[in-house]
């Protein structure tokens, strides 16, 4: 009896195991992963959570005067706007903030500018083939060049791509989210070296400055960390279909204790 139960356990827990794999099987092939129905994308490089609609404040201004037709703000009335947006608890959260800007290196600021990636201020700053490649440094340089895969409006020696005539073909790719511009969008991060100026980073060209914070700019927001996973319905299913293996070893299990037992008093 006690062997049978064993054999129990042991089918119960690979059933488990399995059903357990299916899903992280089915979650784990994309850098972006589908959030909150769709209305968050999960960037599993940079560990953060990323709103879906990258302009958001065209249709939902969260009661922030200053926010444009066109969804553009300048960045006092961005933070405002974000701040209004966790006092809302929008989407279930109240942790949203605009994204951040640190030294590509990971230790130090270079403001010089450059093509290659070397430094916080010009193109291709965390982009595959820089000496900073994957660099965690700024999140919107690394949503484009890494996570949409996108490229900048010059390479890593300075040639020109074409994306001064045509912001577009930078932006190739906008993966899955929603009215993401070909244009300019603010960060959260102060540029120290001016105290009225704030870093920015283009989605049209890849290209990374600061600027007077008086300007009219996009904002995207974005969360530290994951939101709970809503599992697709071909997941559930996948899950379901572990579950039943479990059910049926259950059964199987359950009804030969009996014969064995007779089996042991003859």
């Amino acid at each position: 009896m006690k062997n049978i139960q064993a054999i129990t356990r042991h089918t119960l827990i690979a059933s488990a195991s399995l059903a357990i794999g299916l899903l992280s099987a089915a979650n784990a092939h994309a850098a972006l992963q589908s959030r909150l129905g769709g209305q968050a994308y999960y960037d599993t490089g940079l560990n953060v959570t990323w709103l879906a609609n990258a302009n958001l404040a065209a249709t939902n201004t969260f009661g922030v005067s200053g926010v444009q037709a066109d969804g553009s703000m300048n960045w006092n009335t961005a933070k405002n706007w974000v701040g209004a947006m966790n006092t809302a608890n929008y989407l279930g959260y109240s942790d949203w903030r605009l994204p951040t800007v640190n030294p590509v290196s990971g230790t130090f600021f270079n403001y010089t500018f450059a093509f290659s990636g070397t430094t916080d201020k010009g193109y291709n700053i965390s982009a595959p083939g820089s000496p900073y490649a994957g660099s965690h440094g700024s999140e919107l340089s690394y949503l484009l060049y890494n996570s949409l895969a996108n490229l900048g409006a010059r390479d890593l020696n300075g040639a020109s791509r074409g994306c001064e005539s045509n912001v577009n073909v930078c932006l190739a790719n906008a993966g899955p989210f929603q009215n993401l511009m070909p244009s300019i969008y603010w960060s959260g991060s102060a540029y120290l070296p001016v105290a009225t100026n704030t870093w920015y980073f283009d989605m049209g060209t890849g290209y990374q400055d600061a600027t007077w914070e008086g300007i009219q700019y996009y904002a995207l927001a974005v969360r530290s960390g994951d939101v709970a996973a809503v599992p697709e319905a071909s997941t559930y299913a996948m899950m379901l279909a572990g579950l039943g293996l479990v059910g049926v070893a259950v059964r199987r299990r359950q009804s030969k204790p009996a014969t064995l037992d007779m089996c042991r008093n003859t």
